[in-house]
């Protein structure tokens, strides 16, 4: 149907998107995770690995990125989620990383989306996407 319309018709037409299509978005694709570290969990990862990975509900994952140099301003902060509600920070049980490593584990408590995060005084910055199904 043509747009061809006046006044108060025209207006509503073009507020309702005359001559435009709804355009469906789709989910962000996933990768799967790295092999798992530790016993249980679904997967690992690390300072160099970026990206949008899949994890179900339910499943652990774990985070160990590693400081290059011995300089305090080179250690990663706390790994963070972006929301704790679907993917929440998690006890190990008996987990001591080496010098140098700064370890996270989450497990996801619910589907959603979520950024995982840290960084370094000096500025670096190490970020992954979690799609929790």
């Amino acid at each position: 149907m043509p747009c061809a319309l006046g006044g108060l018709a025209a207006l509503t037409a073009l507020l309702s998107g005359c001559g435009h299509e709804a355009v469906a978005q789709s989910p962000v694709a996933c990768r799967t995770l790295p092999p798992a570290q530790l016993p249980h969990s679904a997967g690992t990862l690390t300072e160099t690995d970026s990206g949008t990975y899949c994890l179900r509900v339910g499943g652990q994952l774990d985070v160990f990125l590693t400081a290059n140099g011995t300089q305090m301003s080179a250690r990663w902060s706390p790994v963070t989620s972006s929301a704790p509600q679907l993917l929440a920070p998690a006890n190990s049980g008996v987990l001591t990383p080496p010098v140098g490593v700064t370890p996270g584990v989450f497990v996801a408590t619910a589907p959603g989306t979520v950024q995982l995060s840290s960084r370094t005084s000096d500025g670096k910055r190490w970020q992954a996407t979690v799609r929790i199904g």
